[in-house]
């Protein structure tokens, strides 16, 4: 199936708006074989959830990205706010531009804050950096990964813009295009007071402040 929800024991649940913790979505199974009331359907649904602390959603980079964008668009754009307690958040191998990252807004922002969001893959530019820096204006965010995608200065500017960026925790910027622009801009964003960053990655370089533990 193109959603699976599970519960504590990581177990499929047959209700998820009671007793799902976590969400898988095929973005590739829904863009090619599940009509748009179906996808709104199941909007519904998530929109429900009482107890979801993770989605994490796994698409492929050949699917136009426009296709993604409506399914994104019909699965979190339900009437209402969210309540559950959401953690983790992660979309990979999916080209994400900025009408699709605004679909998910609502997720992001439904509790001010979030352990992980994670956009590995996705032919991010900096459009998308932009309204990342946007999220980051509503809501905390302890841990980003951006590894895979296409940042430049003027994107890392924008997202370290938002004015809860200084309490990141870690930043994973590997294999985006790093030079010396987008590195003044990091040396910008780190001479700021009061930042909490405590862990960077650049290229093949790791950065480590204070008693940070290292994901890797």
């Amino acid at each position: 199936e193109f959603c699976t929800f599970e519960d504590e024991n990581e177990r499929p649940t047959k209700d998820p708006i009671h007793d799902a913790v976590s969400l898988r979505i095929d973005l590739y199974y829904l863009s090619t074989r599940v009509p748009t009331k179906s996808l709104r359907d199941m909007g519904s649904v998530i929109s429900r959830c009482k107890k979801l602390k993770s989605i994490r959603m796994i698409g492929h980079l050949f699917v136009r990205s426009n296709v993604i964008e409506d399914v994104l668009v019909s699965l979190f754009q339900a009437n209402g706010p969210y309540y559950f307690p959401l953690e983790h958040f992660s979309i990979c191998k999916y080209a994400l531009n900025a009408r699709g990252f605004e679909a998910i807004i609502p997720f992001l922002t439904s509790r001010g804050e979030l352990d992980c969001l994670s956009l590995e893959n996705c032919e991010i530019g900096d459009d998308v950096a932009g309204t990342i820096g946007v999220v980051l204006d509503q809501t905390c965010i302890d841990n980003i990964d951006l590894n895979g995608n296409q940042i430049s200065a003027r994107g890392l500017s924008n997202l370290f813009s938002g004015k809860n960026s200084i309490k990141l925790r870690s930043l994973n910027l590997q294999e985006n295009s790093i030079g010396k622009a987008e590195v003044d801009e990091i040396a910008r964003f780190l001479s700021k007071e009061g930042v909490a960053l405590q862990w960077i990655a650049i290229g093949k370089i790791r950065l480590i402040f204070g008693d940070y533990f290292d994901p890797d």
